[in-house]
């Protein structure tokens, strides 16, 4: 598995994780991959489908680059690949993946990575952090 992130510091702790192997960008990928995951849109979007080889897909889970995704479909179609580029959508009802979730984090079988812990009162500068891409992981914000 290779994770592609934004920067270095993006990458800290991807190897223990699973991956095979951490990049910057996606200029260094150079074999083709059977599946994407991709929550950055845009340019990257574009430029992982044209790194999927036979058979393979993208899953569309994001776009946190607030960018549209532009795809030389002709150029794809020359290439001869048969691949697939799905967008990610919540669909009600979601109970059975909830609970499933909750099973696997309960269990510590999911770690969800929680970068940022703070209060409601907070609010503004957990989202500042979140959109300056100053987070690493998910933020929780509590309640008081």
């Amino acid at each position: 598995m290779i994770a592609a992130v934004g920067s270095p510091a993006r990458g800290e702790g991807l190897e223990e994780l699973g991956a095979a192997e951490v990049v910057v960008g996606l200029n260094t990928v150079t074999e083709p991959v059977f599946g994407v995951l991709d929550n950055v849109g845009g340019k990257l979007l574009a430029e992982a489908f044209s790194l999927v080889s036979d058979g393979g897909s993208v899953q569309s889970i994001g776009m946190a680059s607030n960018e549209p995704t532009t795809i030389d479909f002709e150029a794809e179609r020359r290439l001869g690949n048969r691949k697939r580029l799905e967008p990610f959508t919540v669909r009600a009802p979601f109970q059975a993946d909830l609970d499933y979730l909750l099973t696997l984090l309960a269990d510590g079988e999911l770690d969800p990575q929680i970068g940022l812990r703070d209060t409601w009162d907070n609010i503004s500068a957990a989202a500042a952090a979140l959109l300056g891409r100053k987070v690493a992981g998910k933020a929780v914000l509590r309640v008081a």
